[in-house]
């Protein structure tokens, strides 16, 4: 039987976790909407903008049905792929048979535009195959086409889109080899997509072509990546996307060769992010230039770029490297980015996006239906298609809850054994889950526990449990069994560590996933850039907007006083003033229009 899932593992000697498909978890809670607005807002809108826009336009010219004159925006083609994908994806969660004859007409254009030889990409730039891989990104390109087919083909089985992703990857294995092309592409990305065509269609030769992408000299191009094999890799620097699609394709490497060299590396990358290079946020890179992450602790607010596709592959990597130890801090950090740095990316009626989350503004930010560089978008769409995906993960003996929402899972494990799994729950508002489990034989159900939870309760028939936050914790459970688990949600204070320059005897608010800022809208009078907070009990309000929000309340000190630029320090004296501030989820700013906005405030 076909499985359905975001990957699909072969060698599973090497994980301790395995995908679910897809199709087997249903949302119901605080996801449904937002996967619902993607849907029937997102997906269809962006459609008009490619046609709009001349994406689709390309694929006619170069397909000869029609005339004119190509766009050439960078990698285009690769949005469609992943629009594709997203569409695709999304079939799992909810048939539609209007879709599936788009995509019909779509993939026969696509046909139509690729050569004899395999070769496919409409951009006009382009005078000769592989000429400049720096700046043409065609190996990019063919990795989301890749990527597209392989989701189609598992979402309908049907096998018109692998099959022209299987003769574009043909061709590659052809041309890049030794004493032929020794070179790879400026944006990693097709590394990743040739293991997933590997465990698709068992051919050898394509992962053998990701160790040659991975052994070669990363060459000065490469868009600020590191010059060296991935082997030699020490850190993460270079751009931000670039690196992390890198990083993904590395593991899946890793899991279906078991080469224990790469899984040092991986850890050592790893370890770098989470420990000196990602913001509260979940955001990741520093810099507008080259879209990069900086040195260590170099994490700047006001012009922190946190790109929304390095969102998406932070997750993406999260998610293969906990699926090797099935670890609680991989999940911890995809969920971060999830509710934060990834939520904010797309405004609340689904229509428009940002490229870069920074975490704070002076009031010049805006997301925007269209950009000219278009891969944030699809990224989005086909994540959010994704989602339900990510929820479980199942092992040799048992279940691993790894997100809350109220949903429905039917899952079959491996031995054959089947388990149904309901949730009810109002989180990330409220820290009450209700799970219900029926197996016939006795399982292992593992429940994550963030870090952020320090005093959760967890509740079943026969026993109270205080577990380890940071943990995944064990239940055995056999017939019908039903669990109750109070998370820790409430309003904190999470201070930052003192080599961050930017944020140096500095507060946030958090509750529970939840980052929270300071908008000038709900704060008119509160200077953002020169207050005072304090640990203080919050006051928690729920609130009629976006859908209903829990919103936070307390006190802050303000200056709005004319300084001087430099002062001695005896004589600078600054006249501050008690307001009642109103803090709202970070993922919901910019969504009333252009705003100030800020998170992090000087310890009083």
């Amino acid at each position: 039987m076909m499985r359905k899932g975001i990957i699909e593992i072969i060698k599973k000697e090497n994980v301790k976790c395995f995908p679910v498909n897809i199709e087997d978890v249903k949302i119901e809670g605080f996801w449904k909407f937002i996967m619902g607005r993607n849907r029937k807002v997102s997906i269809p809108l962006l459609y008009k903008l490619f046609v709009k826009y001349k994406t689709i336009e390309n694929f006619e010219i170069e397909a000869g049905v029609k005339r004119g004159k190509k766009t050439d925006r960078l990698a285009t083609d690769s949005d469609l792929y992943k629009w594709i994908e997203a569409v695709s994806w999304d079939l799992q969660n909810e048939w539609n048979d209007k879709n599936v004859k788009l995509l019909d007409k779509l993939i026969e254009l696509i046909k139509k535009a690729q050569k004899k030889d395999g070769y496919l990409n409409t951009a006009p730039y382009i005078k000769k195959k592989f000429e400049n891989l720096y700046s043409h990104h065609e190996l990019y390109c063919g990795g989301h086409l890749i990527q597209s087919a392989i989701a189609h083909y598992r979402s309908t089985g049907k096998e018109n889109l692998l099959n022209i992703a299987i003769k574009w990857a043909n061709l590659i294995c052809k041309k890049f080899s030794k004493c032929k092309i020794e070179k790879t592409d400026g944006h990693p990305e097709v590394e990743m997509a040739l293991v997933e065509l590997y465990r698709t269609t068992k051919e050898e030769k394509y992962l053998k072509q990701v160790e040659f992408f991975l052994e070669l000299e990363k060459p000065n191009y490469a868009g600020g990546l590191p010059n060296i094999p991935f082997l030699k890799f020490k850190e993460l620097y270079g751009h931000a996307v670039r690196i992390l699609y890198l990083c993904s394709g590395a593991t899946d490497f890793y899991i279906e060769t078991g080469n224990k060299r790469y899984l040092k590396v991986l850890k050592n990358l790893w370890k770098d992010l989470v420990q000196r290079k990602i913001y509260i946020t979940g955001g990741i890179s520093s810099r507008y230039e080259q879209e990069a992450i900086g040195f260590p602790y170099e994490l700047p607010n006001l012009r922190s770029y946190c790109e929304s596709c390095a969102s998406i592959e932070g997750m993406m990597w999260a998610y293969r490297m906990f699926l090797i130890k099935g670890d609680c801090e991989y999940f911890d950090i995809f969920e971060t980015i999830l509710y934060n740095s990834f939520l904010s990316s797309i405004s609340f009626d689904g229509k428009k996006y940002f490229y870069i989350n920074p975490l704070s503004s002076i009031g010049n930010h805006e997301r925007k239906k269209w950009y000219r560089t278009t891969c944030c978008p699809p990224n989005i769409q086909r994540f959010i298609s994704l989602l339900p995906g990510y929820f479980y993960s199942i092992s040799d003996d048992g279940v691993y809850v790894n997100l809350y929402d109220t949903s429905t899972a039917n899952l079959k494990l491996y031995s054959g054994r089947k388990v149904k799994i309901e949730q009810k729950t109002e989180y990330p508002w409220k820290g009450k889950v209700l799970i219900s489990v029926e197996s016939g034989e006795e399982i292992n159900l593992y429940l994550r526990i963030p870090k952020w939870s320090e005093k959760t309760e967890i509740k079943t028939n026969t026993a109270v449990y205080k577990p380890e936050n940071g943990k995944y914790f064990r239940i055995k459970a056999k017939d019908q069994i039903k669990i109750e688990v109070n998370f820790d949600i409430k309003g904190e204070f999470y201070t930052g560590n003192p080599n961050i320059e930017s944020i140096r005897n500095c507060l946030v608010i958090k509750r529970g996933p939840l980052v929270y800022c300071l908008e000038q809208i709900d704060n008119p009078k509160i200077n953002l850039f020169n207050s005072l907070l304090w640990e203080q009990k919050l006051k928690e309000n729920y609130e009629e907007i976006f859908g209903g929000t829990i919103t936070l309340t307390g006190e802050i000190l303000t200056s709005n006083e004319n300084l001087p630029l430099y002062e001695k320090s005896r004589n600078l004296k600054i006249n501050y003033r008690k307001e009642k501030f109103k803090a709202i989820p970070y993922y919901l700013w910019a969504n009333r229009g252009k705003s100030r906005m800020n998170i992090w405030f000087l310890k009083r």
